[in-house]
């Protein structure tokens, strides 16, 4: 069944080291791109997510964002001084209390941490990627989950509305099979009716076989059986293809090209009203079908 390229994941998973957040959203495209943005994590787990996401999706733009929190941050946090630096930086603050016109004060902690360079580092001990790899590989089959699931959905109502519009198109095939022979038989009388006016002012006798000539050679032009015969196959391997498993959406695109191949040549070779009317309404219904697949992978 057709799936949506439109969709949403989203999975918590916690143990004693921590909590893995990931997000993946994604939309339409011709090709699978992946955006990945994490916190906390290393690129061998960007990695790990990047290649979960290839093994389920096929297009698609996909963003991901992957965070990793420590469960006791605090324990694993160090703060180091660097004496020199503070002193430095004290010592040309005294000296600037000096000069005139510079009030005088104590220094508080808030004058010392607004110093314009940091005289202290704040370290954290990382967690293994060997910790990691279970919690974002987990994090990673249920955000996916998810995100098919809605895929999925999706993917159901674009082919209950692609079915629907398949059933509107095979209606106007068949209006365009049965209207051909009137066309050749509309043209005969026509042909008839102007030449027998202009043959009875001039007192001449109708050439039969004339006439059959040229509506054999009228009919040869406007004949679009082919186009027809065509335009039906496409129309039952796109119906097939909706009810086929995996990505679909470029065999889709690509029979509807040659579905606005077909429709357009009948335009071009009949020669009547009604079946330009039927051109007009096939072809306005192919760009909404056209839409529709764009949302397929």
């Amino acid at each position: 069944m057709a799936v949506s390229m439109t969709g949403y994941g989203r999975s918590c998973v916690s143990d004693a080291a921590g909590t893995v957040t990931l997000e993946i959203k994604t939309v339409n495209s011709r090709f699978l791109e992946i955006n990945m943005r994490s916190e906390g994590v290393s690129p061998a787990m960007e990695e790990l997510v990047r290649n979960c996401v290839k093994a389920r999706i096929v297009r698609g733009k996909t963003s991901v964002f992957l965070k990793f929190s420590a469960a006791d941050a605090g324990a694993s946090v160090r703060a180091e001084l660097n004496e020199p630096l503070l002193k430095a930086q004290v010592e040309a603050l005294r000296q600037a209390g000096e000069l005139p016109g510079i009030k005088k004060g104590k220094l508080t902690a808030a004058d010392l941490l607004a110093l314009p360079v940091a005289w202290i580092r704040v370290t954290c001990d990382p967690v293994s990627d060997e910790v990691l790899e279970p919690l974002v590989r987990k994090a990673a089959d249920e955000a996916l989950a998810g995100l098919m699931a809605m895929r999925e959905r999706e993917g159901r109502n674009i082919v209950e509305d692609l079915q629907s519009r398949m059933t509107f198109l095979k209606e106007q095939l068949q209006f365009l099979k049965e209207k051909q022979p009137d066309i050749i038989q509309q043209y005969e009388n026509r042909l008839r009716s102007r030449l027998q006016s202009l043959l009875d002012t001039m007192n001449i006798q109708t050439d039969e076989g004339r006439i059959l000539e040229e509506v054999a050679v009228y009919a040869e032009k406007t004949d679009f059986t082919e186009e027809m015969v065509r335009f039906g196959s496409h129309l039952d391997q796109f119906c097939t293809a909706l009810q086929t498993e995996g990505s679909i959406g470029r065999k889709l695109d690509f029979l509807l090209q040659e579905l606005n191949r077909e429709i357009n040549t009948t335009a071009s070779k009949a020669n009547d009203l009604e079946v330009v009317d039927c051109v007009i309404r096939i072809k306005t219904e192919l760009e909404k079908v056209r839409e529709q697949v764009q949302n397929i992978e």
